[in-house]
């Protein structure tokens, strides 16, 4: 008799046995996950801009949710750390841009070649979709800069053949903002007066950054969002005027409105700010009192289940020291 066929065999069937078992343990395992919590079954998602302004905040309500995230760490140009950076993402939220320096070309730059670059490597590395934060009013044919390179940026990501969410958004509020500060650190500096452009009847309907952060965490798990466009704004549309003495109150200062004619907003900041490296007040700042930025009061409820904050009730942070020497810093 053969033993050593005989032994030979044994082992085979004991090791197809201790494989079949090793099958349907990882099989049970990730049948489990299905019905695991999303924070425990969450994608890796890479976060484009994550050291901006809507970056900080969104860094720090996906680590409090427990969703797994990297943030970007290189040149959107580069297309060498796209693709180490985007190894095994499926998701991909894009914040990065570069508004705050007012400079048309590092904006085609960054925000319209950079979203094409990073679109090319997302199709290289299989991510399974893009959530990109745009503004309200977004139009590639629009007649200013900004609109115009964010239209470009969502035309670019509609035609990419990735999965997409778009969400466009009023202008955002919050600590270390670029709104708000600056609209009070310039009525210190423009002492007695604060300008209002236009008589400050342009309408204004600005979104708590963390109400805004909390709409991206849940585009995510919203499966029902995919190829869409969503617009979404605050709750409150005040005009101008109303809103910077709003602002004022809260800050503790009293200043006489100056009206400032819409002819003359773009030379008299390109005069004050436009020679600056960094300017404390962007040239885009200006464009939202040409373009309103208005949405739906309900919108973000009735795509996202909660009533964005008051503003009142969101801007104590105006309160604190400082504001004045905030036009001065990145």
């Amino acid at each position: 008799m053969d033993y050593s066929y005989q032994w030979a065999s044994l082992r085979v069937c004991k090791l197809q046995t201790r494989k079949s078992k090793i099958y349907y343990f990882s099989l049970f395992i990730s049948c489990f996950s299905l019905f695991l919590p999303s924070r425990y079954n969450s994608p890796m998602i890479l976060v484009t801009g994550a050291t901006g302004f809507i970056g900080r905040s969104l860094m720090a309500c996906l680590a409090r949710e427990g969703i797994e995230a990297r943030a970007y760490q290189g040149r959107m140009n580069d297309p060498i750390t796209l693709r180490e950076e985007l190894t095994g993402i499926t998701t991909v939220i894009h914040l990065a841009g570069s508004e705050a320096r007012g400079r048309d070309r590092l904006l085609h730059h960054v925000d319209v070649d950079g979203t094409e670059r990073l679109v090319e490597e997302s199709r290289r590395a299989a991510v399974q979709r893009i959530i990109f934060a745009s503004r309200l009013g977004a139009d590639p044919a629009s007649m200013h800069s900004l609109l115009q390179a964010k239209g470009q940026a969502e035309r670019i990501i509609q035609h990419s053949g990735i999965p997409y969410t778009i969400l466009r958004t009023a202008t955002l509020y919050g600590r270390n903002d670029r709104f708000f500060e600056l609209i009070v650190g310039l009525a210190i500096w423009s002492w007695p007066f604060v300008w209002l452009p236009g008589g400050g009847k342009m309408g204004m309907q600005p979104l708590w950054v963390e109400d805004f952060v909390r709409c991206l965490v849940q585009s995510l798990s919203r499966p029902d969002l995919i190829n869409k466009t969503i617009s979404v704004a605050g709750s409150e549309q005040l005009p101008y005027a109303t809103l910077v003495r709003q602002l004022l109150n809260v800050a503790g200062y009293r200043r006489v409105p100056l009206p400032v004619p819409m002819l003359l907003l773009h030379p008299l900041n390109a005069l004050l700010f436009y020679w600056w490296y960094w300017p404390p007040v962007s040239r885009y700042f200006m464009d939202r009192f040409f373009v309103p930025e208005i949405a739906d009061h309900d919108a973000v409820y009735r795509q996202f289940g909660f009533r964005p904050a008051r503003i009142r009730d969101t801007i104590s942070y105006l309160r604190r020291s400082g504001l004045a020497l905030r036009l001065f810093r990145r």
